[in-house]
């Protein structure tokens, strides 16, 4: 909109297209809750106040809004679509409901296994979708390069070219925080290649701290979603870091941080609040940003303040507070209207100036897509691998000791445990007793047959076999069972499906198909939560002892998160960044 036609809508001599009358608004700018009017106009907010009159047309809609409250559209800083097991086009329908108008994405998981072709699947749709999206370019395809096989590889020059690009917003978060600190040549370079396209930098340093922290922050990274205490969230705001306070389906670091903050009194305006990954069971029965909203206020931090890092915040963060994240004339009409500001119950949700949400209903049509077969045929290369090749041979032993993965609930960073296990005929043999069960990653993105092969501890299954080709961030397909042919069946069922997830026990087999990519469904919103309800059902049988499961299963393939990880190259030291041998 020209500044010319912005002024005639502003001073009222163009009629309003809405008119949200009679409710408070939340000022994120000052901390306020005001009886003011908002007056939308050809997409954007074009006066505030009680005088409303002049803005009324023939075809205004006002909306009584009378005891409600009116805010800014909610912002999310960092998500990977991908966890959300939807299409773009899905996620949309999913999270629009909840107040969300605008994402920041990182496709890195998209990207891993279908290379540029897929992220310009993705691109298109968020081109389709009535909220925006922000795109980044993957900057960790690998995550980390040597370690696993990838099913694509995105260079400093593949980055170049996408920094040039108007769809790509900015580099997405570099994982790969020892290729910074020890100056890699190609990291550099994408780093160089943002900021010469005058991009941001997201980052990713899950535990790093003193002059190794201060080294990432100074080449030109200015964020992190990975802090997991109070001290850590601490130490890079008071670096200049913008922190994105994290609460995903499985890593769940809000609360633990803002009961340790709430009393302090710092400034909260470079604190962001993130989801990072949220499955869809999740989105469906506790919402997205809303939820992550109650659950702050519920820790005693102040409700405006809360508003103000899902809002004003990022928005300042990602260089658009001038289009979006307060209520202001000239912004985009980016608005939610709640009950209140602590159960915070989405009411409506209008965003670009359309009314997208009300009464309990989208009010948009979002149609379903056609995929093209490269992203739904990702599984036609892995091998079926025999019994013994995911065993571990050792040479006349009676037992020995075996470097285990440790999991623990709501938290990616794994433990690096040393048990002692019984060999029988040559192969280490399981402690189904003490919940030492076999894990395998199986290359699926080349013909060449890749198996890591390790132990982990805590996830608690009986009875069973459960596998995934979510696998963070290369996606291979990942099993843990308690017994190694259950295990091969839970292979087979996930290669006839095309990807996705599966719970094999002796009574039944339950499979979530996730054909696109392996990571994502091609069915409609409501299809996956049916499908993801039935396995969770059979899921029960296995009476694991983890919240999530198949989210704890999937990081435990993602090298650059402390401290032990397996990939289907082999098991990887993360404190060291190198493999090390399941065999003490």
């Amino acid at each position: 909109m020209n500044t010319k036609t912005m002024i005639e809508n502003t001073l009222g001599k163009t009629k309003a297209d809405i008119i949200l009358k009679g409710g408070l608004v939340a000022n994120v700018l000052t901390r306020e809750l005001l009886k003011l009017d908002v007056v939308v106009t050809d997409r954007y907010i074009t006066y505030i106040g009680n005088v409303t009159s002049d803005y009324v047309g023939k075809k205004t809609s006002i909306i009584d809004v009378t005891g409600r409250i009116i805010c800014p559209g909610l912002i999310e800083s960092h998500i990977h679509v991908e966890s959300s097991m939807l299409s773009v086009t899905e996620f949309s329908r999913a999270v629009i409901p909840h107040g969300t108008t605008t994402c920041v994405i990182d496709p890195h998981e998209l990207v891993n296994v279908t290379g540029i072709p897929g992220l310009e699947v993705f691109l298109e749709q968020t081109k389709k979708s009535p909220i925006r999206f922000l795109v980044e370019a993957p900057s960790c395809v690998p995550s980390l390069p040597g370690f696993e096989t990838s099913g694509s590889n995105l260079d400093s020059v593949a980055i170049t070219k996408l920094m040039e690009r108007d769809d790509i917003f900015a580099l997405a978060e570099m994982m790969n925080y020892p290729g910074v600190i020890y100056a890699n040549e190609d990291v550099l370079a994408k780093l160089d290649a943002a900021k010469k396209a005058g991009k941001m930098i997201e980052g990713h340093a899950p535990l790093l701290k003193g002059k190794e922290l201060q080294a990432y922050i100074a080449a030109g990274i200015t964020s992190d979603h990975e802090a997991s205490s109070a001290d850590e969230v601490l130490e890079k705001l008071r670096l200049g870091m913008k922190v994105q306070v994290r609460e995903g389906s499985f890593a769940k670091d809000m609360l633990n941080i803002f009961q340790k903050l709430k009393d302090l009194l710092i400034d909260t305006r470079n604190i962001l609040i993130a989801s990072d990954d949220r499955n869809p069971i999740d989105l469906h029965e506790k919402g997205h940003l809303d939820h992550s909203f109650r659950l702050a206020v519920q820790t005693g931090m102040d409700s405006l303040t809360v508003l103000q890092m899902l809002t004003y915040n990022p928005a300042t963060h990602l260089g658009l507070s001038d289009e979006i994240g307060s209520i202001a004339p000239g912004k985009f009409a980016d608005l939610i209207v709640v009950d209140n500001l602590k159960d915070f119950n989405v009411l409506t949700t209008i965003a670009k100036g359309k009314i997208l949400f009300e009464n309990g209903k989208l009010t948009t049509v979002l149609k379903e897509e056609n995929y093209p077969k490269f992203v739904t045929n990702t599984m036609r290369n892995m091998q079926i691998p025999q019994l013994l090749d995911i065993m571990i041979h050792v040479s006349e032993k009676e037992s020995v000791r075996v470097r285990t993965i440790g999991l623990n609930e709501h938290s990616l960073i794994t433990d690096s445990l040393i048990f002692e296990l019984e060999v029988k005929e040559n192969y280490v043999v399981p402690d189904l007793k003490n919940d030492i069960l076999p894990v395998i990653v199986v290359n699926r993105h080349t013909n060449e047959i890749n198996i890591g092969k390790g132990f982990v501890k805590g996830l608690g299954i009986r009875n069973g076999a459960i596998a995934s080709t979510i696998a963070h961030d290369c996606h291979q397909l990942i099993c843990v069972g308690t017994n190694y042919n259950l295990m091969i069946e839970a292979i087979r069922e996930l290669k006839e499906a095309n990807g996705g997830l599966v719970v094999v026990t002796k009574q039944q087999n339950m499979v979530l198909p996730l054909q696109f990519a392996g990571i994502m469904s091609v069915k409609r919103y409501e299809d996956v939560i049916l499908d993801f309800r039935k396995l969770k059902k059979t899921l029960d049988i296995l009476q694991s002892q983890l919240s999530d499961p198949f989210m704890a299963l999937a990081f435990i393939a993602l090298p650059v998160i402390p401290h032990l990880k397996l990939t289907d190259q082999g098991l990887v030291d993360v404190d060291k960044f190198e493999f090390t041998n399941v065999l003490v």
